[in-house]
């Protein structure tokens, strides 16, 4: 019932048209695809309708700054092989519905044409019997011959044995376990079927019993006839190397005529780059039941044209924000209008999601692009977190020795490092090569990004013993060289600021400014008379940093 109903619409719905216009959805809409609607009966036989787009049963997704995530299978929803649209064929509602999307054209006449597409599946995995499952099938068919073609043939239906697909974290609306498959990729070979009418007919159902449901994302590589990328390399290139389609077991490479193996793996270097206009052939070997075995061909192109791709060595970032890759800084001396993608491995077959936000430390893989198809790949090296910063406790120190903050760590290139006698980093320690106090400190470190790293040192600084001041409280200026003059004593770490004698009416008849400076009884050089005078000394504890007044009464004898 299945194959009679897709022969009929087909045949009835479709022009075939000589080119693939939109056949990847870049122009944002659904244009020269056919959408349908339907019901998956108790029995698993799904009836379609043609109609015009559905949106949450056939939804266009654009590519958006911050990469959308599924919300079971946290992969991006639009497919990270550079495309702008994504389809998603089928929703999370469930309720027995059935969706197909198909695109019609003629095959070219092309010695070799492919067509690569990508596709994800999320399904609801109930316990139910196999015809009963959520789906998702994929088929090509031949409408110049009215057959189905058996290679490629997927039909995903929900299981927790299904190859290539991983159990959700998140489960479904009723607790059922939900399996997911990221994006992957799969090849067309129709170099056979030249001037034939083709069809790609993909296909969604909910489970039979209207409860559980299946969805699946879809994008058609817009550049079908060439699945090989870095065929093509410009003047001063050293080297070329081919990139098969990712997603599949193993690669076999060959000459043209497939008489003599050259390399395996995806990729095929060649050191130096091949003649212009040289053929190479690659043939992809699939896992057990993901498509089939296919040979592509690819013509090398010299082009006249310079490229460079210029790659930081290392990038440094904040755990917050992460790295952005897409920086043009990070690119900064690639030839003009170099389209970069973003990869973990050197393959290119790893896609990085998010490039603006890298949060993980690692290396990563940026891939360039010119025009006229020459390509390179290059490493970068991402460190993403705190500057480093170790700080050991200085030896503990008498007053005045001073402690030099600067001198607790090893600086580090690139780093700039600030000084704070609080955590809340409010109280700036200017002097902080000469430390005089003992206390905790906090050592700053901010990288040229602006994330920073802060840790306390524990500076301890003995304080000195308690100064004294002290004086005679009589003398006796006789000039007999015996007590002569009155001065004061300091021990300590004082400084002196000045000290005054005061007669009884509180007249000043000495001022010194040293603590050299004495007084011998004398106001203007005349002997003042027997009596009580009065001393007020000022200078300032150093250790403390505060201001001292002392004051006492002298003895004046004669």
């Amino acid at each position: 019932m299945f194959k009679n109903l897709c022969v009929l619409f087909l045949l009835i719905s479709f022009k075939a048209l000589a080119q693939t216009p939109n056949i990847g959805f870049e122009d944002g809409t659904f244009r020269n695809w056919q959408c349908y609607t339907g019901k998956i009966d108790s029995l698993g036989s799904i009836s379609l309708n043609p109609t015009a787009a559905i949106y949450n049963r056939h939804t266009i997704i654009s590519k958006q700054p911050s990469v959308l995530l599924d919300p079971y299978g946290k992969f991006p929803v639009v497919c990270p092989n550079g495309s702008n649209y994504s389809v998603r064929l089928g929703n999370d509602a469930a309720g027995a519905q059935a969706e197909r999307v198909s695109y019609t054209f003629t095959v070219p006449d092309r010695k070799y044409y492919s067509i690569v597409f990508n596709y994800a599946v999320v399904l609801e995995n109930p316990e139910h019997q196999p015809f009963q499952q959520p789906k998702f099938t994929a088929q090509v068919y031949d409408v110049t011959d009215d057959v189905f073609l058996e290679c490629p043939s997927f039909n995903f239906a929900a299981s927790s044995s299904l190859p290539g697909f991983k159990l959700s974290t998140v489960p479904g609306a009723k607790g059922e376990s939900i399996y997911y498959k990221d994006w992957s990729t799969a090849t067309i070979d129709l170099s056979h079927y030249a001037g034939k009418v083709i069809s790609l007919v993909f296909t969604t159902n909910d489970c039979t019993k209207i409860r559980h449901f299946g969805y699946a994302y879809l994008d058609i590589d817009e550049n079908n006839g060439n699945s090989i990328a870095g065929n093509a390399y410009c003047a001063g290139q050293t080297f070329a190397t081919l990139y098969a389609p990712n997603g599949f077991a193993s690669y076999v490479w060959y000459n043209e005529d497939l008489s003599k193996q050259v390399g395996t793996g995806q990729s095929l270097r060649i050191s130096p780059p091949p003649p212009d206009n040289t053929v190479y052939a690659v043939k992809i070997f699939p896992y057990p039941g993901l498509g089939c075995i296919d040979t592509m061909f690819t013509t090398v192109k010299r082009i006249d044209e310079g490229f460079r791709l210029k790659v930081a060595d290392t990038v440094f970032g904040c755990p917050d924000e992460g790295v952005n890759l897409a920086d043009p800084k990070v690119t900064a001396g690639s030839s003009p209008g170099t389209m970069l993608s973003f990869f973990k491995d050197s393959l290119g077959t790893s896609y990085l999601y998010d490039p603006e936000s890298v949060k993980i430390t690692g290396t990563y893989y940026i891939q360039g692009l010119n025009s006229e198809g020459c390509m390179n790949i290059l490493p970068v090296h991402v460190v993403v977190g705190l500057p480093e910063l170790t700080v050991v406790d200085p030896q503990p120190a008498d007053f005045p020795t001073t402690v030099d903050l600067s001198k607790t760590f090893i600086h580090k290139a690139g780093l700039t490092y600030s000084y704070y006698a609080d955590a809340g980093e409010t109280k700036p320690v200017n002097e902080y090569y000469a430390v005089k106090y003992g206390a905790v400190y906090y050592i700053k470190a901010t990288s040229s990004q602006g994330c920073s790293r802060t840790v306390a040192v524990n500076v301890v600084i003995h304080p000195p013993p308690p100064y004294s001041i002290t004086a005679p409280n009589t003398f006796t200026p006789n000039n007999d060289g015996i007590n002569d003059s009155f001065s004061i004593k300091l021990s300590g770490f004082v400084t002196f600021g000045n000290v005054k004698i005061f007669n009884r009416a509180g007249q000043v008849v000495f001022t010194g400014k040293h603590n050299t400076d004495f007084w011998n009884g004398t106001y203007n050089g005349q002997n003042l008379p027997p009596g009580v005078y009065y001393w007020l000394f000022e200078g300032v504890d150093d250790y403390r940093q505060l201001k001292i007044h002392r004051a006492e009464s002298i003895t004046l004898l004669r």
